[in-house]
C-alpha cells in the first residue's frame, strides 16, 4: 500500500511538471517576445552567427549554449526562442524531480521545493532571456542525480550519463570542470569501486566525447575553450577591483583602468579592445598581481564572495520601502536566501558530513563557486546554485526529520 502511494503520487507529480510546463509553453508561443533584462549580446550574436553559417567563429564565449540557442533560432526564428527554452525549464523540473527521489524525498514533500523550482521567478523570466543560467541548471541537476545513480547502483547508463551531462555543462561553462573531482570521488567510493578503472575511464570518456561533440558542431574542432576566462581572471586581479564590485556588482568595468596602467591605453577605451587582449596577457597580468599583492588578493576574493552572495539592487536616491522599488529590492533579499538557508542545513546534517552523497553535493557546490572566487563575481552568477540549494536543503531536512523519527 505504501509503494502505491508513492507511485500515485510519482504519477501525480509527472502530471504537475506536465501541466506546468505545458502552461509555460503556451505563454512562450503567444508572447514570444524576449526579454532584454541581462540579456547577453555575445551568445545571441554568436547563436545567429550559428543559425546562419553553421559555425561560431568568435572564440571568445563558452559554445555550448550558443549553439543550442542557433539551433532554435533555425527551426523557429527569433521569436522560437522562448518556446524552445521551455524544454530546458521542463527538463529541469523533471531532473528535479529524480533527484529529489533518489534522495529520499516522496509523496506529498516532492511538492513543495518542485513547486519552489517552478515558481522561481527568475527560472520564468529565463525563458524568455538570452542567458545560459537555466541550462547550467539542467545540466548541474543531470550530472548530480546521474552521480548518485551510478553510486548507487555502478551500473553503466548512469556512469554515461554522469559524464554527458558534466562534458555539456563544461561546454556552456567552463568553471564546471573542477566539478570532475567530486564526480570520481563519488564512482571511487559507490558500488562503481568494484571495477574502478571501467568505471573511471566510462565516466571520462563519456565526457570527452560530449565536449568533443559539442565544439565539433560549432567550432568544428574538438578542443574550444572560450576566451572569457582569462578575461575575467585579470578582471577580478587588479588594483582597480575593488570599488566596481561593491559599486556595480561585477568587476569587470576595472579592465579600461588596469589596461591602461599598464600600458596599453589603445585596448583600454572600450569593450572591443578589452576582448581583443590575448589570453596569454590577461593571465600574465593576473599572476603578476597576484605575486606582488598577495594579501590584497586575499582581499578581493573575499569581497567577490561577498559580492556574490549578496542581493543584487543597486541603491537608489529617496528610496523608500513601500515603493516599486522597495518591493524589488525585498523580492531580491528574499531570492538571495537559498544559500544562506542551505548553509544552515548543512550544519545541521553535520554529523553526516561525510555520508557520500550529502558530500558529494556539497563538494559540487563549492568548486562550482572557486571560479568565481578566483576570476570575477556578479550575485547573478549565484543563480544556478539558488535552485540546486533550494533542492538540497530538502532532502537535507529530510534526513534530518528520519533521524528525529529513529531516535524517537
Amino acid at each position: 500500500m505504501k509503494n502505491l502511494k508513492a507511485n500515485i503520487s510519482a504519477r501525480t507529480i509527472g502530471l504537475l511538471i506536465g501541466l506546468i510546463s505545458t502552461a509555460v509553453l503556451a505563454v512562450a508561443v503567444t508572447r514570444p517576445h524576449l526579454n532584454f533584462s541581462f540579456f547577453v549580446q555575445l551568445l545571441f550574436d554568436d547563436a545567429k552567427e550559428f543559425a546562419d553559417t553553421g559555425i561560431i567563429t568568435s572564440d571568445f564565449m563558452p559554445s555550448g549554449y550558443a549553439g543550442f540557442l542557433g539551433s532554435c533560432i533555425k527551426i523557429g526564428g527569433t521569436n522560437g526562442i522562448p518556446a524552445c527554452q521551455t524544454f530546458i525549464y521542463a527538463g529541469i523540473l523533471l531532473t528535479t524531480f529524480l533527484f529529489l527521489r533518489l534522495r529520499g524525498v516522496q509523496n506529498v514533500l516532492l511538492l513543495f521545493p518542485i513547486l519552489a523550482i517552478a515558481l522561481h521567478p527568475v527560472l520564468l523570466l529565463n525563458v524568455w532571456r538570452i542567458h545560459d543560467g537555466n541550462l547550467t541548471i539542467l545540466l548541474l541537476f543531470g550530472f548530480l542525480a546521474a552521480g548518485i545513480s551510478s553510486a548507487r547502483r555502478g551500473n553503466t547508463w548512469s556512469i554515461i550519463a554522469c559524464g554527458i551531462s558534466l562534458g555539456l555543462l563544461i561546454t556552456v561553462r567552463q568553471n564546471a570542470i573542477p566539478l570532475l573531482v567530486p564526480a570520481l570521488l563519488l564512482l571511487w567510493s559507490g558500488n562503481a569501486r568494484k571495477n574502478i578503472w571501467r568505471a573511471t575511464t566510462l565516466f571520462l570518456v563519456s565526457a570527452f566525447v560530449a565536449m568533443a561533440v559539442v565544439n565539433i558542431t560549432t567550432k568544428q574542432t574538438i578542443f574550444s575553450f572560450g576566451r572569457q576566462g582569462p578575461y575575467n581572471f585579470f578582471a577580478g586581479a587588479n588594483e582597480y577591483a575593488a570599488p566596481y564590485l561593491l559599486k556595480d556588482y561585477s568587476a569587470e568595468q576595472s579592465l579600461g583602468k588596469a589596461l591602461r596602467a599598464r600600458g596599453f591605453s589603445s585596448a583600454a577605451e572600450s569593450f572591443e579592445g578589452w576582448s581583443s587582449v590575448p589570453s596569454e596577457t590577461y593571465t600574465k597580468l593576473a599572476l603578476k598581481y597576484i605575486e606582488n599583492h598577495p594579501v590584497q588578493y586575499v582581499k578581493l576574493t573575499a569581497l567577490k564572495l561577498f559580492t556574490l552572495l549578496r542581493p543584487g539592487y543597486h541603491m537608489t536616491e529617496n528610496f523608500t520601502w513601500d515603493s516599486v522599488e522597495g518591493l524589488k529590492r525585498f523580492s531580491k533579499i528574499i531570492l538571495a536566501a537559498p544559500f544562506f538557508i542551505w548553509v544552515f542545513f548543512v550544519y545541521k546534517t553535520r554529523d553526516d558530513f561525510f555520508d557520500r552523497e550529502l558530500f558529494f553535493v556539497f563538494l559540487a557546490v563549492v568548486l562550482y563557486v572557486l571560479p568565481f572566487l578566483a576570476a570575477n563575481a556578479d550575485p547573478r552568477y549565484r543563480f544556478p546554485l539558488d535552485i540546486i540549494c533550494i533542492a538540497d536543503s530538502f532532502c537535507r531536512a529530510k534526513k534530518l526529520s528520519s533521524r528525529k523519527r529513529l531516535l524517537a
